[in-house]
């Protein structure tokens, strides 16, 4: 159980950052199908998690909210967290989150209709867990309400 609230509590830190880039990302925006996994150093691994989640216009201007399976259930930006190195080209995206506990990196693909991400969050304590969550999204139609 104290695994579990370490886990979490290292993915809640590191999951957002402000926005300090001019790319946007490249997905149409739509209702889509989110699925994560996450895996812990100790060998802890979660099952997948889906939900659906619809991605508006204004979150394309931000990939650390498009790419992030929390932005699902609404959570807020850390607002100390640094957003770096952002790169969206050729169908790929990369980033680097620098939070107060933890540094994650993000690397995957994207289209217009879906994404996969691995998001690793490596802790700057010597006592804590890395945590690794791969999220895959396809875009399945308009938001409702559209």
């Amino acid at each position: 159980m104290k695994t579990c609230v370490v886990l979490f509590g290292i993915i809640g830190v590191t999951l957002w950052g402000a926005p300090v880039w001019a790319e946007s990302v490249p997905l149409k925006p739509g209702e889509y199908q989110v699925t994560a996994v996450t895996d812990a150093s100790n060998g802890e691994a979660g099952k997948p998690d889906s939900r659906t989640r619809c991605v508006k216009e204004e979150h394309l201007a931000n990939p650390a909210a498009v790419f992030n399976y929390y932005a699902v259930n609404g959570f807020q930006p850390n607002p100390s967290n640094k957003v770096l190195n952002v790169s969206i080209q050729g169908g790929k995206v990369s980033y680097d989150i620098e939070g107060v506990y933890a540094v994650t990196r993000v690397e995957g693909t994207v289209s217009s209709t879906g994404f996969a991400v691995v998001r690793k969050a490596t802790p700057k304590g010597d006592h804590a867990l890395s945590v690794t969550m791969k999220v895959d999204a396809k875009r399945t139609g308009d938001c409702p309400g559209k």
